[in-house]
């Protein structure tokens, strides 16, 4: 076990310092005095009936030359070190502050825990209901087909789609009724909605919970321990929770790391298209205004948050399967 979070210590600062040579590239950027070719490139279609080319548009002024210099990376890049170390870095395009200058670690801070608690509860909703669908396997024809359909329907069906579906029911039920279901996208530090991205994230923990919940108790119904004690007078209830269940669970925790790491990945998404302004908001706003020091902070809270959680749920996996601690196979 020590040796797999050791080995996640190095895929960190390994993924690490790709994130950060990679954001600040655009800070080797620089412009020479040189100018470019007078005309910019434009859309040109002489016939209604042929496709558009690109030319050269007249009477446009020449711009600035462009060139990419190691020796203005390389200061950009102590620069943001410095900066991270220092604490010292600053951002003066974020939401909802008006275009103010502002330390950024402080903000950062404030918009992971929004996202985290976001993620947390959709982990908790998800799995609680992927928990009580992979049951109905147990039950009869017609609620064994209705969670295996629903657990590949969340798998199959894009988060986006849903959120998406999930906007235009809200306006339609607003202009028709002039009631809102839930919130939608809104003006930038205006009102974040819940509703909507916690159900688009939490489909995915749900139907990676049932899929294995409802394998694992469908092989544990068959043991022979499981016979025994039904021949000895258990009641059923007792039959699925005491052995059937509590042999399944770790069986199911096989699949925790997988389904952490698509659930986090799909939050970034989710952000962005339900208003919810997490970090996954925040890349995008450093993406769009050129922050390249936002957008490399941002990379290194999510390979911490990936590697960390991933580690948590091989740990909790090892600890539910006695035969994982020696290096066993389940």
């Amino acid at each position: 076990m020590l040796k797999g979070w050791a080995l996640r210590l190095g895929l960190l600062l390994l993924s690490a310092a790709i994130v950060v040579l990679v954001a600040m590239l655009p800070r080797g950027v620089v412009a020479t005095e040189a100018s470019s070719p007078p005309g910019s490139l434009g859309e040109v279609r002489t016939d209604a009936t042929q496709k558009f080319r690109i030319e050269p548009l007249e009477g446009d002024a020449g711009g600035f030359a462009y060139s990419w210099s190691l020796a203005a990376y390389g200061e950009g890049l102590r620069d943001y070190m410095a900066g991270l170390a220092g604490g010292t870095l600053t951002v003066d395009q974020w939401y909802g502050t008006a275009q103010r200058v502002l330390p950024l670690l402080p903000l950062l801070r404030e918009t992971w825990w929004l996202s985290f608690q976001l993620f947390a509860a959709a982990l908790v909703v998800g799995v609680v209901l992927g928990l009580l669908l992979g049951c109905l396997v147990l039950g009869s024809r017609a609620g064994r087909a209705f969670s295996l359909g629903l657990s590949v329907l969340g798998v199959s069906v894009p988060d986006f789609l849903l959120i998406l579906l999930g906007q235009l029911l809200t306006i339609w039920s607003y202009r028709t009724f002039g009631v809102r279901l839930w919130s939608v996208l809104g003006v930038q530090g205006g009102e974040r909605g819940w509703l909507l991205p916690l159900v688009a994230l939490s489909i995915i923990p749900m139907a990676y919970t049932a899929r294995l919940i409802s394998t694992a108790l469908d092989e544990a119904m068959r043991q022979e321990y499981i016979r025994t004690a039904r021949a000895k007078g258990v009641p059923e209830v007792w039959v699925v929770l005491k052995h059937a269940l509590r042999n399944a669970l770790p069986r199911a925790l096989n699949g925790m790391p997988a389904m952490l790491n698509v659930t986090l990945s799909s939050q970034l998404v989710v952000e962005v298209l339900t208003n919810h302004y997490g970090l996954g908001s925040g890349l995008m706003r450093g993406l769009s205004y050129s922050q390249p020091h936002v957008v490399a902070t941002i990379g290194l809270i999510f390979c911490t948050w990936f590697l960390v959680m991933d580690g948590l749920a091989v740990t909790l996996r090892a600890l539910a399967n006695p035969q994982l601690k020696g290096g066993g196979t389940p």
